[in-house]
């Protein structure tokens, strides 16, 4: 079963076995459209709890409207929590677990990270619930490019690094995102695929309006 719904994402994400941790980073516009799909996509197979770890903004629940329609998705498989410090993420992990949801999306998991890798330690206790979660559910993770190592790698540190099994990177591109594979235990990396733009976001199917009274 596809992770996000977009074939020439998934086609690059394969193959995947049962417990390993997938992870998209990088381009910040990329990186939220990406999640979306994968969320949609994962409403359309049964429950998927979302792990927000994003202030403001982030998660627009309009166009997760949009693509769960578009895909014959339920948007009531959605459960969604928002966490507001770095102690608060391995806590709603593990309760995303006990959902029951057979997919968990951790949304900027390390939003808090500690402005000196010397305390990168207390990354760890995000690293090992997301770890803990793979044994119950497939993960899905959208991350950020880490501020040091000129931003190559994703945030979280080498053991978060160690600890993913299937790294995406995703950069901007005239056409869409382009999509870099840079860690896959079954496949030789880098790969690239290109994700147009007419494939992230579907144009021209309308899904019905929201009323004034919903926003205010």
């Amino acid at each position: 079963m596809g992770v996000t719904g977009l074939p020439s994402l998934d086609t690059l994400l394969e193959p995947l076995r049962r417990g390993w941790i997938v992870e998209f980073y990088g381009y910040e516009g990329g990186v939220r459209l990406v999640y979306h799909h994968a969320v949609a996509e994962a409403a359309r197979r049964g429950m998927v709890a979302v792990v927000h770890v994003q202030e403001f903004g982030g998660l627009n629940p309009y166009l997760l409207t949009r693509l769960s329609k578009i895909r014959g998705s339920d948007p009531e498989n959605i459960l969604v929590a928002r966490g507001f410090r770095l102690a608060d993420v391995p806590r709603l992990v593990d309760d995303a677990v006990e959902t029951g949801a057979e997919t968990i999306v951790v949304v900027d998991p390390y939003l808090y990270a500690p402005r000196s890798w010397r305390m990168y330690s207390l990354l760890t206790r995000v690293t090992a619930a997301i770890r803990r979660a793979a044994g119950r559910a497939r993960v899905v993770v959208a991350n950020r490019a880490t501020r040091f190592n000129k931003g190559y790698l994703p945030e979280g540190g080498s053991f978060h690094h160690h600890s993913i099994h299937v790294i995406v990177r995703l950069d901007p591109s005239r056409r869409g995102v382009l999509a870099t594979l840079v860690k896959h235990p079954a496949r030789r990396v880098p790969a690239r695929s290109l994700i147009h733009n007419a494939e992230l976001v579907v144009a021209g199917r309308w899904v019905g309006q929201r009323p004034l009274a919903e926003y205010l």
